[in-house]
């Protein structure tokens, strides 16, 4: 159920995203750009830059700051959604630009869309899907950049791309539809952003779920039924709003409580100089590391996690440490 309610919160926040970025695009785009035959740098290039960027922006900005919101942490917030913002706006310009120059030459070599409408329509879907499945490498960077984690920067990274390219796929395939539909057209358009922010969100949360080595549920206090994947060589854990894993509302919890420290195939929790009847591995105080397997259950203050090495290579061995 953790996985599913992760899937689900990332792919409804990339749908809003895809939403705002078509409602800024709607607010701030110029609808009466001419067509040129010179596209590099003319009024359309400059119009599809400007439109990449605050789709791409705005999918960055929700997506990748999804955890924040919802441990609720104004700070951590801010230094998300900005990475997520900045990286999103210039994948998103650099995919709408690779997607319609791709649409382009796959048109003029399959031909008209009238002598060969099945061919036109996988050619736009493709071009879409290569084109921002870049807006999904983005927002996976800033995720990895934002969370300081190689393994958060590369997973996210391959599901951000498998996102990309399956959400740009059914952008192009509703772009065809409200070409075909004329007066819904801008209907058909937003469909598609939600769509395309959706299928990012979720596809990128999914792939970094299968691939973690390890994560901690919540199952007492805070965030109950909450998982938080270890994906980094040192996770804290606390109060503090830059914590990875943030511990609130219990002041038995002190803001750096204790690290997880990923040590080989190993995983340690270190005692961060808290009281140790306050910090306990399945009821055993812990006053400076202990290992963790597999079931462990983790006593912060009040607060009740389970330890879960999910990977089948992770084999913590009892006889060391």
């Amino acid at each position: 159920m953790a996985l599913v309610g992760r899937i689900y919160f990332n792919a409804v926040f990339g749908a809003l995203g895809g939403l705002l970025g078509w409602m800024l695009f709607g607010v701030f785009g110029d609808k009466n750009v001419p067509d040129s035959e010179r596209f590099w740098f003319s009024p359309l290039f400059w119009q599809l830059l400007g439109g990449g960027a605050f789709i791409g922006g705005a999918i960055g900005y929700f997506v990748v700051s999804v955890e924040a919101i919802r441990d609720r942490s104004l700070l951590r917030f801010v230094r998300l959604a900005a990475y997520g913002v900045v990286l999103g706006a210039m994948g998103g310009a650099v995919g709408i630009l690779i997607g319609e120059g791709v649409n382009y030459r796959l048109v003029g070599w399959i031909g008209a869309s009238r002598d060969r409408p099945v061919l036109h329509l996988l050619g736009a879907m493709l071009a879409r899907g290569l084109g921002w499945m870049f807006l999904g490498v983005a927002v996976g960077f800033s995720e990895g950049i934002a969370a300081r984690s190689l393994g958060k920067f590369s997973y996210g990274t391959l599901g951000g791309a498998i996102g990309g390219f399956i959400g740009g796929m059914l952008f192009g395939l509703a772009l065809e539809r409200a070409n075909v539909s004329g007066g819904h057209a801008s209907l058909w358009g937003a469909i598609g952003l939600i769509i395309l922010g959706a299928c990012i969100g979720s596809l990128s949360a999914l792939v970094q779920s299968v691939f973690q080595p390890a994560s901690v549920k919540v199952l007492r206090g805070w965030q109950e039924g909450r998982e938080y994947p270890l994906d980094k060589i040192n996770t804290l854990l606390g109060r503090d709003e830059h914590a990875d894993i943030a511990l609130f509302r219990d002041m038995k919890v002190e803001k750096k409580h204790a690290v997880i420290q990923r040590a080989g195939q190993r995983y340690l929790l270190r005692n961060n100089n808290a009281p140790s009847e306050w910090t306990r591995v399945n009821d055993r105080p812990v006053s400076q590391s202990c290992d963790l397997h597999d079931g462990d259950r983790i006593q912060l203050g009040n607060i009740l996690l389970r330890f879960q090495a999910r990977a089948a290579g992770v084999k913590n061995q009892k006889s060391r440490g």
